[in-house]
């Protein structure tokens, strides 16, 4: 089955602070509440040829996920390939509006995703956790939280 996603929230700053913690691995356990370890294979923000792993759970299953960066537009776009909990690919958009920045977030598996769940159930527990982690991603920012 596939699976694809997506999730957007409007954010009360520019693209460049919207990117200075979105597209930094090190600050990735501040929004997304799914991970309990991460670890950048090199410092600084995310580029093409970058290396993270993620720790965490998804469905109530721990997973250890191997990340690669893709594709990378400074401030504006990242394309991260991961291969757990499924192959998939998740991308970031930062597109400047009146007053902040719309950001999206979309999951799209790459292969056929084995669970024991039908991907109605897996995609909604996908949509209503990203949904929540740019909750929280917008609260961060807004409020100047470090």
């Amino acid at each position: 089955m596939a699976i694809e996603v997506k999730s957007e929230v409007f954010v009360e700053r520019t693209p460049e602070e919207v990117a200075q913690v979105m597209f930094n691995p090190k600050l990735d356990k501040l929004w997304i509440r799914g991970l309990s370890e991460v670890y950048p294979m090199e410092s600084g923000l995310y580029r093409k040829g970058a290396k993270i792993e993620r720790i965490g759970t998804f469905l109530n299953k721990k997973y250890s996920a191997k990340l690669l960066v893709t594709k990378f537009e400074k401030n504006s776009f990242v394309q991260i390939y991961a291969d757990e909990p499924f192959e998939m690919s998740i991308k970031y958009r930062l597109k400047a509006s009146d007053g902040g920045t719309n950001v999206s977030i979309t999951i799209a598996s790459i292969s056929e995703v084995d669970f024991n769940s039908p991907v109605s159930i897996i995609s909604k527990s996908i949509k209503d956790s990203v949904d929540d982690d740019l909750k929280r991603f917008k609260l961060h920012l807004e409020n100047n939280e470090s």
